[in-house]
């Protein structure tokens, strides 16, 4: 009869031995590739990110712009006309035309080219970065108390329309404005009084 040590030593001995060694290679060899699997999916999702940022840094992401009159003279009825940028990337070849809701409405059914750009105003704004303003050119609102405008801005990365309505109440101008992109509000803001 054989003892254990010779059965453990002996080739059946051997290839139990041979047969854990494998399977303690083959579990380590799993943890392994298991781990590289996890950071390699972790740099894919990094590299990822940063893609997706160089792309929006380039093409403008989710920024958009509104246009506002500062500096209102209440007597005059004249502001400056401002572009503000908003969000995190640049927005880029932004133009923005203002369509005068008044003057459209005097059109009536004259509507023909030369009238139609009688009622709009057309900027080349260019290029803003987060947390910038462009001023243009004063802008007056003329003696009505109620004004409407619809403003329809082009940048690199889309179109977004602005309608701004304005009342002067108590010789002030007060405000209503909405930005939207592909159906959606972005931005909104109402003065206190506005009605």
């Amino acid at each position: 009869m054989k003892s254990i040590f010779q059965i453990l030593w002996g080739p059946p001995g051997l290839i139990l031995i041979g047969a854990i060694l494998s399977a303690i290679g083959a579990l380590w060899s799993s943890q392994q590739k298991t781990e590289f699997e996890h950071e390699l999916r972790k740099k894919s999702d990094e590299i990822s990110k940063l893609n997706s940022d160089i792309m929006k840094s380039v093409i403008g992401g989710d920024s958009f712009c509104y246009l506002t009159l500062m500096s209102i003279d209440n007597n005059t009825n004249t502001g400056i006309l401002t572009i503000v940028h908003q969000c995190e990337h640049p927005a880029y070849d932004v133009t923005a035309r203002i369509v005068d809701l008044q003057k459209m409405e005097k059109l009536g059914d004259n509507l023909n080219f030369q009238n139609i750009i009688q009622a709009d105003t057309n900027l080349h704004i260019g290029n803003m970065i987060k947390g910038t303003a462009s001023m243009f050119t004063p802008f007056q609102l003329g003696s009505s108390t109620d004004r409407g405008f619809n403003i329809f801005f082009s940048a690199r990365n889309g179109l977004f329309t602005q309608i701004l309505r304005m009342k002067k109440i108590n010789n002030k101008w007060l405000s209503a404005t909405k930005v939207e992109k592909n159906g959606k509000i972005i931005f909104e803001k109402i003065d206190k009084e506005f009605p």
